[in-house]
């Protein structure tokens, strides 16, 4: 796996999504209310439409095509469409950066 710089801190604010390259792998960054951050693959298992421009709801983000629901923590479904998970990958915070392992 390679750790890769993905974003500044500051450039997700808490309750959103912010689309990222690690890599050349395209990552979706979800920073949860309570200061959390998760990366998930940003490509919906459904169709090929990017999670990032979804909307994330709690710890779920909805697929903006057709409304499939996966967990960030996990990349388990949790809302149809979609029947298979989407890639998770670790997260690492240092100081003000944001890195993901892919």
């Amino acid at each position: 796996m390679v750790r890769c710089r993905v974003a500044a801190l500051d450039d997700v604010k808490p309750g959103e999504l912010k689309q990222v390259d690690a890599g050349g792998v395209p990552v979706c960054l979800a920073r949860l209310e309570s200061g959390e951050v998760y990366a998930l693959s940003d490509i919906c298992s459904h169709e090929e439409i990017e999670l990032s421009d979804g909307d994330l709801q709690g710890a779920e983000v909805e697929c903006p095509a057709h409304g499939s629901r996966f967990d960030v923590r996990t990349g388990a479904v949790s809302g149809w469409p979609a029947e298979k998970p989407v890639a998770v990958y670790p997260v690492a915070v240092d100081g003000d950066e944001v890195y993901v392992e892919v």
